[in-house]
């Protein structure tokens, strides 16, 4: 597929889901940063693209119609439309990380109720998974830390974390003392939106929706009286 026909597949597939405004965004934003990714990376700008909080529930569904849509002939692939700079803007505005509370800028006082949901939600992810697949995502994340851009101190402490969770320790609750400090939010994003494109990638993105639905049940259960949601970081 040429550019031109795969903005139409993007458009096709998010289409049923989004406003005018909200599709003209997304395609801005696909073109900047996911033109060129692989199409497992969509599950990325997907993520993007969940502002409101009645399409989070969907997300598995707008993954699952943007793959189909770029497996579709050009004559049922809507027409192209205009989209500009400004789009690109927008969507930045509009997305999750701006219903977020931002992190505390002193580090030093432990993890905050985000970072302690995110260890949460990979132990339960790393629970519900089988070994294999454990331990793949464990080697994803340790792999994707480098183009995080953490501070030194936050990347030695992250990556000795992923690897103390092991099989044994992946059914058991998170321990808060394991990650010392508060991360900021788009990290903890990124490293759930590389489980998320493992799972896809070993099970389909079926399984890996419910894979998902029942880790954040689980992170919910454990996390009761947080006043931070454990869905924010999706």
């Amino acid at each position: 597929m040429d550019i031109q026909l795969r903005r139409r597949a993007i458009l096709t597939g998010l289409r049923p889901f989004l406003r005018d405004d909200e599709l003209q965004a997304a395609l801005a934003l696909w073109q900047q940063d996911y033109a060129s990714q692989p199409v497992f990376a969509l599950s990325g700008l997907v993520a993007q693209c969940c502002t409101r909080a009645e399409l989070k529930p969907q997300r598995g569904s707008m993954l699952r119609a943007l793959i189909a849509a770029l497996a579709l002939p050009s004559d049922q692939l809507l027409p192209d439309i205009a989209v500009s700079s400004a789009d690109v803007q927008t969507m930045t505005a509009h997305s999750m990380t701006s219903h977020i509370k931002q992190q505390p800028k002193s580090q030093a006082t432990g993890p905050d109720e985000m970072t302690r949901a995110f260890m949460q939600l990979i132990t339960a992810l790393l629970a519900v998974s089988e070994p294999a697949l454990q331990q793949l995502i464990r080697q994803r994340l340790q792999a994707g830390l480098e183009s995080l851009g953490l501070p030194r101190l936050q990347k030695q402490a992250m990556w000795a974390w992923l690897s103390g969770m092991s099989e044994a320790q992946a059914g058991a609750s998170a321990q808060a003392s394991s990650l010392g400090q508060a991360y900021a939010l788009k990290p903890l994003q990124a490293l759930i939106n590389q489980a998320y494109v493992v799972m896809c990638e070993q099970l389909g993105p079926v399984k890996a929706d419910h894979h998902l639905a029942s880790a954040v049940n689980i992170t919910q259960a454990r996390m009761q009286g947080s006043s931070f949601s454990v869905h924010d970081l999706l």
